[in-house]
This record gives C-alpha cells, structure tokens and sequence, in this order.
C-alpha cells in the first residue's frame, strides 16, 4: 500500500468516489453529491491543487482518501481543517483511515499548522472512536446541523493540537 497526492488529473475519479461514497453512506457525511455536482469540476481541480487530498492506493484501486484545507485569515491560519475522510468498506479496520490520518497530519505539520479540526456527524461511532485513538478531542456538538430529509442530525466538532 502507498500514499499518493491527488492532483488535478485524479479530479474524475476523485468525484467519482465520493459520488460512490453518498451514494452508499449518504447519512454519515454532511454533505451530498448534488453539492460536490454544484461546487463543479474545476473547482474541485482547484482544491486538489490547494489542499492537500491523499489517497492509500493498493494493487491500483484507491482504499482511502482524506484532505487538508488551511484556514484563511491572518488570526486564524495556524489552523487546518480535516475533510472527506473516507475508506472503501472492505478497508475498515485495516488501519487505512489511519495512515491517511498520518499524511495529512505531516502536510499540517511541514505548512507550519498548530491545530487540526474537523467535524463528523456525532451518531457515527466508528469515526468518532478513529478519530479519538488518534489524539482527536471532541470539543462541541452542534445541535440539528444536518437536514436528512424530514430529519435533523447533530454534528461532532473535534480538535488536536499538533
């Protein structure tokens, strides 16, 4: 198994996991594939170029991936943001989310980052249980964050100071 970077060209199948990815889990994520369609492709290029967006890849097939976005702003650019983590079913338990983890944590660390956050839906006890084995602490909950349908869900804010 190695770590790659995406780059821009690794944009469709990028896009094309995450589509796979609402589609299946669309309940464990805060976002949906209307609004990956919406953002576009280019824009998605864009952010492969501006994040830092790994992938564990085994024998061709990509078991996990995960991205890094710095903060913006004078006051708050010692902080980056953890976002679309993800690993394939047949990678769970493996240790793949975690060495996407690792990657992302030492681009944070090489960009001169003090604190990681990121956020989870708080009824996902998997991640959250990853996510704490890794030094993740949980410092809020937002109440009714994410509309699913009808219902809404609460969202886990976490941090880890590097």
């Amino acid at each position: 198994m190695e770590i790659i970077r995406l780059t821009p060209d690794d944009t469709p199948r990028f896009l094309a996991l995450r589509r796979a990815m609402f589609d299946t889990e669309a309940l464990s994520f805060r976002g949906a594939a209307a609004d990956d369609a919406a953002l576009g492709e280019a824009a998605w290029r864009e952010r492969l170029v501006r994040d830092y967006v790994y992938a564990l890849v085994q024998d061709g097939e990509w078991l996990a991936v995960g991205g890094l976005s710095r903060l913006a702003g004078q006051k708050l650019d010692h902080k980056g943001l953890v976002w679309g983590m993800y690993a394939l079913p047949a990678a769970r338990g493996t240790g793949a989310a975690a060495r996407i983890l690792d990657a992302l944590e030492e681009a944070a660390r090489a960009i001169g980052l003090r604190q990681l956050q990121l956020t989870l839906m708080a009824d996902n006890a998997r991640a959250k249980a990853l996510y704490e084995r890794r030094g993740y602490v949980l410092y809020a909950i937002e109440p009714e964050s994410v509309r699913r349908g009808d219902v809404y869900a609460d969202e886990a804010l976490m941090w880890k100071r590097l």
